[in-house]
């Protein structure tokens, strides 16, 4: 069993890093804007609260409405896939006490992609 990357892989990571850094500023300023952009959208939905993200590419916020409207986090992820087709991970399976009643989401794709998940979220939200 391998835990590690192999060699190859490894090699060119450190040639990555060796290299030109000049697309490392742009690329994090788009993140910086994504990132911002679906912290203050989340916190627009009703029932949903998130906390700005300083460390990863991911948002993590809090659906008050689990626990009446749904019974657990796992619940309302499947749900709104089966419904929206929006793909969010369930935030007990990180931690089952401080991920409960969580979803995770990347804060990745365009902000064209972002919102429409976002509507369709919202919409789910309003219809339950």
């Amino acid at each position: 069993m391998r835990i590690c990357a192999n060699t190859p892989v490894q090699m060119a990571g450190i040639a990555a890093l060796r290299g030109p850094q000049d697309h490392v500023k742009n690329l994090v300023e788009k993140l910086k804007i994504r990132r911002d952009y679906a912290w203050k959208r989340l916190n627009e939905i009703k029932e949903v609260s998130c906390a700005k993200p300083e460390g990863a590419f991911y948002v993590f916020p809090k659906i008050h409405s689990i626990g009446s409207k749904w019974k657990t986090d796992m619940e309302f992820a499947v749900e709104l896939l089966k419904e929206t087709g929006v793909l969010l991970v369930h935030g007990s399976g990180f931690d089952p006490i401080y991920g409960a009643g969580h979803v995770r989401a990347v804060f990745l794709p365009p902000i064209e992609m972002m919102e429409q998940a976002f509507k369709e979220i919202e919409h789910f939200m309003k219809k339950k």
